[in-house]
């Protein structure tokens, strides 16, 4: 059977791109399912999904009354929840394989929600005209892999330009459809979550060949504020069998306000809830990323830093600091129902925090230890090893203990 792909823009502004893409989709051979999230008017072109199955989604029954009102963010609220509830729906039936949205400013909002509901793996693909510049893209892909494709011009009618952008957006949305078919969606071994960061990226490779080794199947996730994110969401959707928490740096970046702020609050929590084993261990959680150097403030400047690269610089956290993180962290991991070990490297909790490296501060790595242990229910087991985290004196230890829960977890 062929696959279908689900368009959705706002047609009372973009029917003609919009009926451009669908004509392509059929020619390629795929069924398309044409939802219109427009507010003004009716299209002059039925669509699969009308403006108005999409309001009494979001639980407006007549759209002519809402748009009467004159409140546009209103509308553009209840039409960003209706696709959303519409998609679900949609979902629960199987009645698509990807999902190719088109729009400006809203357009882009509308679709995002809509791809944001879809599951991983699913080919999603955004044609905006946001898709550049200085905007942020989190609200829009937030932990999904949702593809941008930048429009360039304006969504306004078609021209040779966006002709020819649209033909490459639907030959990439047919093309990840066609492939996605074939590509493996089962865990090769047993799956498990592995936190890390560029500065625990040595301990992390060695952590993750040894796993491998045992037969296990090792998804790690990049600590930067939404990698963090994504590991907790899957962990409390059933993907992993265990945890490997070794890079905790969301939860001391939040703590200040840094780039790479945990969102939500949710950090170090879902293996715990859902009793599954982990390891834990604080790696890079003793620094905060923040923008360039220029623009950091006389406080910030003042603490120890490394400028990572032009956009981003690295600093340490205080010392009061990283002691309430310490005992946030104790909190956290006290709500455990499962198995669970903490590790403490005494030599260094990231690459440049080590004895002669610019981020070496022990008194601030006692501070946290110091306050963890103060706050650590006592049922909870926790070892310091006189190793650095990225060292095999540290890593091997630790994996050892990993497999030895595993083992026992698997038998029951």
């Amino acid at each position: 059977m062929a696959k279908t792909i689900l368009l959705i823009g706002t047609m009372d502004t973009k029917e003609a791109e919009l009926l451009f893409c669908r004509d392509l989709i059929r020619r390629a051979g795929f069924n398309v399912l044409l939802m219109d999230a427009g507010i003004l008017r009716d299209p002059r072109t039925p669509p699969d999904v009308t403006r108005h199955e999409v309001a009494h989604a979001a639980g407006v029954p007549e759209l002519a009354g809402l748009v009467a009102v004159g409140d546009k963010g209103k509308c553009i609220a209840t039409m960003i929840q209706g696709v959303a509830a519409k998609t679900q729906d949609l979902l629960r039936r199987d009645a698509f394989d990807g999902i190719l949205g088109v729009g400006g400013g809203q357009g882009t909002d509308i679709s995002a929600s809509a791809m944001r509901c879809a599951p991983r793996g699913m080919p999603k693909l955004l044609v905006s005209t946001i898709a550049s510049g200085k905007a942020t893209f989190g609200p829009y892909v937030g932990t999904k892999d949702i593809t941008m494709m930048h429009s360039i011009v304006d969504l306004q009618g078609l021209n040779f330009l966006i002709r020819r952008i649209l033909t490459n957006a639907v030959g990439a949305i047919c093309g990840m459809v066609e492939a996605s078919a074939d590509a493996a969606i089962e865990p090769q071994g047993i799956p498990v979550a592995l936190s890390m960061l560029g500065t625990t990226t040595p301990g992390a490779l060695r952590m993750k060949a040894i796993l491998e080794r045992h037969g296990y199947e090792v998804v790690t996730f990049h600590q930067n504020g939404t990698g963090g994110i994504a590991m907790e969401e899957m962990i409390r959707e059933g993907a992993f069998k265990g945890v490997l928490d070794l890079n905790l740096h969301e939860i001391g970046d939040r703590f200040v306000g840094g780039l790479h702020s945990d969102p939500q609050r949710e950090r170090l929590e879902a293996a715990g809830e859902m009793g599954i084993p982990q390891v834990i261990a604080p790696g890079s959680i003793n620094y905060a990323v923040w923008g360039p150097l220029p623009s950091l403030s006389k406080e910030l400047t003042s603490q120890k830093y490394i400028v990572h690269n032009p956009n981003l610089t690295l600093v340490r956290l205080r010392v009061d600091e990283l002691r309430s993180v310490g005992k946030i962290t104790a909190e956290k991991i006290n709500r455990a129902k499962g198995p669970t070990h903490v590790f403490i490297p005494l030599k260094g909790f990231s690459f440049p925090d080590r004895k002669n490296l610019p981020h070496w501060e022990p008194e601030g790595n006692q501070a946290f230890i110091h306050a963890l242990k103060a706050h650590l229910h006592p049922s909870v087991p926790l070892t310091e090893l006189d190793a650095h985290i990225n060292d095999p004196e540290f890593v091997d230890p630790v994996a050892e203990t990993f497999l030895s829960m595993m083992e026992k977890h698997l038998a029951r």
